[in-house]
C-alpha cells in the first residue's frame, strides 16, 4: 500500500502555484510598465505641446523684430536728415553770434574820426572799407584791432589819400580781420592777448 503512495500531485500543485504567481507577477510588471509608459507618453506629449507653444511665441517675436528691423533704413534716413537740419541750424546760430559779437566789438575798435562805409562778413572772415580823418586815426584803428582778444589776422590792404569836401584830406582804407571763436579768444587772453599760432 505504501508502494502505491504518489507524491507527484503535490509537486504538480506546487508547480501550478509557482506558475500562477509568476504569471500574476509578470502581469503586474507588464501593467506597471504599461502604466509607466502611459505616464511618460503623457508627460512627453505635454512637454511637446509646451515646446510648440514656445516655438510659436518665438516665431511671432521674430516676425515682429523683422518688421521693426525693416524700419531701420527709413529711420536712418530720417536721422541723417535731422542731423543735416541741426547742422544748418547750428551754422546759422554760430553766424548770428558772430554778427552780434562783431557789432558789439566795433565801437571799441573803431576810434573817433574813422568811418566805415562797408562791412562784408564771410564766416568769421571780415572785410571793411572806410575813411579816416588822418593816418594817425587809422594807426589807432589797427592798434585797437590787434590788441583785441576777439580779432586775429588783422591786415591793412590799402590806404589812399584823397581830397574831400572843402579841401580837407581824407584817407580811404581797406582792411580785413578774422573774428575768433570764444575758445580762441580765451586762449588769447591766457597768452596775454598775443596772436595765436598761425595768425
Amino acid at each position: 500500500m505504501i508502494a502505491k503512495l504518489n507524491l507527484l500531485p503535490w509537486r504538480e500543485e506546487r508547480r501550478r502555484q509557482h506558475r500562477q504567481r509568476f504569471t500574476a507577477l509578470l502581469a503586474g510588471v507588464a501593467g506597471m510598465v504599461a502604466f509607466g509608459l502611459w505616464l511618460a507618453s503623457g508627460f512627453l506629449g505635454q512637454q511637446q505641446q509646451i515646446q510648440h507653444e514656445r516655438n510659436s511665441q518665438l516665431s511671432n517675436e521674430i516676425r515682429l523684430l523683422e518688421q521693426q528691423l525693416s524700419l531701420l533704413p527709413e529711420m536712418d534716413r530720417q536721422r541723417d536728415a535731422l542731423s543735416q537740419r541741426l547742422a544748418v541750424i547750428t551754422d546759422i546760430q554760430k553766424g548770428r553770434n558772430h554778427i552780434t559779437r562783431l557789432m558789439s566789438l566795433l565801437p571799441s575798435v573803431v576810434p573817433q574820426g574813422v568811418y566805415l562805409k562797408s562791412l562784408v562778413m564771410t564766416g568769421s572772415h571780415t572785410k571793411v572799407e572806410g575813411v579816416g580823418d588822418s593816418n594817425g586815426r587809422l594807426a589807432t584803428l589797427l592798434s585797437n584791432a590787434e590788441s583785441s582778444e576777439w580779432l586775429s589776422q588783422v591786415n591793412m590792404h590799402s590806404i589812399v589819400l584823397e581830397k574831400g569836401e572843402q579841401e580837407r584830406e581824407k584817407t580811404q582804407f581797406k582792411a580785413s580781420f578774422v573774428l575768433r571763436t570764444p575758445q580762441e579768444a580765451l586762449l588769447a587772453i591766457k597768452q596775454g592777448k598775443k596772436e595765436l599760432p598761425g595768425d
